[in-house]
């Protein structure tokens, strides 16, 4: 996407790319461990939005769904 296809100069554009969004909600919260604006989901426990390499990431099990990680996970 280019800064004129949204009506903002470039340099703009360059920092909104690289801004750290702060929290909005109260699901929302910085990971301690990977930084990443992450959301508490609505079952109290899972986390969404951690990034690659986090033990707090959630685990794909296919099919859509997906598993709270364990205890000492590989950090995929």
């Amino acid at each position: 996407m280019s800064a004129d296809q949204i009506g903002i100069t470039a340099d703009v554009l360059r920092a909104r790319e690289t801004a750290k969004p702060q929290v909005r909600t109260s699901r929302e919260f910085r990971c301690p461990e990977c930084g990443a604006r992450c959301t508490r989901l609505t079952d109290g426990v899972s986390e969404a939005g951690h990034r690659n390499g986090c033990s707090r990431r959630l685990e794909r099990l296919g099919g859509g769904q997906r598993s709270a990680p364990t205890e000492g996970g590989d950090g995929e």
